[in-house]
């Protein structure tokens, strides 16, 4: 969801025609000045370099570049059960040629189990998962580093060192469509797509979008939070007053997500009765929602994963509006069960 301030202003943000920065008139040397600007801002949010900043309009790309960039011909490739499916495919493309690759498994709290890695391997670390929100501890391995930010934002960054990161800008409430890669200034990385200059991304992001992201990261900042709050309200209810449901997220993760699974409902049917209740949620993997296939985070967790529901908890949510969800799904899971 579209934070309201950005929302507000992107229809002015694509009417204004920005010239191209790279070009060398007065025009482009403003929108120059303004994306530098920018930079510098998101720098300080992410808490890294601007120098270190490449922003980037397919979000999905920046998982490839993040982590073939730092890998070396003999390094071996780690990554977990529960990351994204976008991870999934480029270890599957290093496998089918000839890289060793381990996926490593995750308890029954979603905590990523590390082998035996060395300093010349690369470790993917998910800093807290897209549906949970269980937070990762920081890996032990003194490994390479790529760290998965595009769930946790600026709600939780990186406490460890890593040599890339990937931040998403619907994380904190900016428009899809721009993804913010960070490779660090030490970090011995290569572009591993086809390129003729020094450039290390395509640089096919929309600057009206990047804007908005801004408009978006700043308030959402501002904002006060009490989504940890209303989530273990939720928590509460749906454990004490609703039979035979299992939490997969912990309390203690990030606040914006929850995780349930209801015994005896179909998932499908309990989406759309919340939603001509007036509530969204959803249900399968958060990676390949649209299709309802099951999770495979609750898979990796021995969770179930039939009946499960997500929720994502915005900014904007209210005591009020929490206390409404509960009776609705109360009375929907009620219903189908036909109690």
């Amino acid at each position: 969801m579209l934070h309201p301030a950005a929302n507000s202003l992107l229809p002015e943000f694509f009417a204004k025609g920005w010239p191209d920065p790279a070009k060398l008139n007065n025009s482009s040397r403003q929108a120059s000045i303004l994306q530098e600007q920018i930079r510098q801002s998101f720098a300080k949010a992410l808490n890294v370099r601007s120098d270190e900043i490449e922003f980037m309009g397919e979000p999905d790309l920046g998982f490839q570049l993040a982590i073939q960039g730092l890998l070396k011909p003999d390094s071996k490739l780690f990554y977990s059960s529960i990351d994204r499916q976008k991870i999934f495919a480029v270890a599957s493309f290093e496998k089918n040629n000839g890289r060793a690759v381990t996926e490593l498994a995750v308890n029954d709290l979603g905590q990523i189990q590390e082998s035996t890695i060395t300093a010349n391997d690369l470790l993917i670390w998910q800093v807290a998962n897209g549906e949970t929100g269980n937070i990762q501890s920081s890996p032990e391995s003194k490994s390479l580093v790529f760290a998965d930010c595009t769930s946790s934002g600026v709600d939780l960054l990186p406490t460890f060192d890593y040599q890339t990161a990937l931040f998403d800008s619907r994380s904190w409430a900016g428009p899809a469509g721009l993804g913010i890669l960070i490779i660090k200034s030490d970090a011995k990385w290569r572009n591993p797509l086809p390129h003729n200059d020094l450039s290390r991304t395509p640089g096919t992001y929309s600057l009206p979008l990047l804007l908005a992201s801004a408009v978006a990261l700043e308030n959402y900042l501002a904002q006060p939070d009490i989504r940890s709050k209303l989530k273990q309200e939720l928590i509460d209810f749906i454990t004490t007053q609703i039979p035979d449901v299992e939490v997969a997220s912990a309390p203690t993760g990030l606040g914006k997500f929850l995780s349930i699974s209801i015994k005896d409902v179909e998932a499908d049917r309990l989406l759309l009765d919340l939603e001509e209740a007036g509530f969204a949620v959803d249900s399968g993997s958060a990676c390949k929602s649209a299709d309802m296939k099951p999770s495979h985070v609750l898979a990796a967790m021995n969770k179930p994963i039939t009946g499960n529901i997500r929720l994502t908890i915005h900014k904007e949510i209210t005591e009020k509006i929490v206390k409404e969800f509960c009776n609705a799904l109360k009375a929907s899971v009620t219903k189908l069960r036909g109690n």
